[in-house]
């Protein structure tokens, strides 16, 4: 599909009203405004006013993002009134469908985020638990629709350096049960840590697809948990983004959610989102180290006699950093993969920090 739709300037016309008229409706319906939408597609508040207004037809690029997010019918969108074609349809409820949203609806609410700053360069990184730890608020909401029946959207506020902020930020949403409240919120005092986006569930899996200001695309991957539990309590997803450091880069790490305050240390948070650390087996290099010694103050005379106590320090050091470097290489992160140990193990971080509250 070309990024502009030719046409004659009398139906582009036309056509740029229906989807401006369109446009407005989907708005309004979603509580949402023209600046929202604008970010959550990725153009300008002034391009989104043309649009609104149909001024111009939008770029057929806008369109398609337009469609994932909203799960429009775009021939619909731009040849005619959406609420006439929908108003008399009403949604599915076939077994299918009811399933499908009585598990999504498990996954809708509030939860707390952890993740780790990615903003040094790799290799570089010497910053403590408690200060590469970031934290942030996900949102999940059940959002009815005109235009495509129930559908799952999220917002999120990341990159809080502080637990405390995102404790005071959640007791201020779980004021209200309105979408629409959490989202002028999150529009009116956090734009510049906000990522919207929508959620989605396959047959293993729920996708978490979010935009940050056009600058950002954040997409995570969670085991899907089918269980008798009425939510889901949280989970370990990959999430690939851009880091926010001096240079922008594209980055995939671990990325924890919890419906409930952890009640563990920043080492022992950053601890579970490395997954634990890989296990290591060093038999091979403490058996290279060994003989290294052992030919250097034991067994050879002329080894011994020769070399200074300074030359005999750099054979050993330059043997152990060979070595390191070659084990370094063998383990080194090569993939972020989640296994349902994994998930189960952050699923019983979750419990113990709630027991923990419980008793307290």
């Amino acid at each position: 599909m070309s990024a502009y739709m030719p046409m004659s300037n009398e139906s582009a016309s036309e056509v740029a009203s229906i989807i401006g008229n369109n446009l407005r409706k989907l708005i309004k319906e979603n509580g949402i405004t023209q600046r929202h939408l604008a970010e959550q597609l990725g153009v300008a508040p002034a391009t989104m006013t043309d649009y609104c207004t149909g001024k111009r037809v939008p770029q057929a690029t806008f369109l398609v993002e337009l469609r994932k997010l909203y799960g429009i019918d775009l021939n619909a969108f731009m040849t005619s009134d959406i609420s006439s074609r929908v108003s008399s349809r009403t949604v599915s409820q076939d077994s299918a469908s009811e399933m499908y949203r009585t598990t999504c609806r498990k996954y809708c609410g509030l939860y707390y985020t952890y993740y780790l700053d990615t903003s040094r360069f790799k290799g570089r990184d010497t910053l403590t638990p408690a200060m590469s730890l970031l934290f942030g608020v996900l949102y999940i909401y059940e959002d009815p629709s005109l235009f495509a029946g129930y559908r799952y959207n999220c917002a999120a506020v990341l990159g809080l350096s502080r637990q405390k902020e995102a404790e005071c930020l959640i007791r201020e949403f779980k004021k209200t049960d309105s979408p629409s409240d959490i989202l002028t919120k999150i529009e009116n005092e956090y734009a510049k840590k906000a990522y919207y986006g929508s959620f989605e569930l396959s047959q293993e899996h729920a996708f978490l697809s979010m935009r940050h200001a056009g600058t950002d695309r954040a997409l995570a991957i969670l085991h899907r948990v089918d269980n008798n539990k009425p939510d889901y309590a949280g989970g370990i997803a990959t999430i690939n983004s851009v880091s926010k450091g001096r240079e922008r880069m594209p980055v995939v790490q671990f990325f924890g959610l919890s419906r409930h305050l952890l009640s563990m240390s920043p080492e022992e948070i950053q601890h579970a989102l490395l997954l634990n650390y890989p296990t290591i087996n060093v038999e091979e290099e403490t058996g290279e180290i060994l003989r290294v010694l052992r030919m250097l103050y034991v067994e050879n005379e002329d080894a011994r006699v020769a070399f200074s106590p300074e030359q005999k320090r750099d054979v050993i050091r330059s043997t152990l950093e060979r070595l390191v470097r070659k084990n370094l290489e063998r383990n080194a992160f090569r993939y972020a993969k989640i296994s349902g140990e994994d998930d189960d193990e952050w699923y019983h971080r979750i419990k113990l920090s709630m027991d923990n509250t419980t008793a307290g």
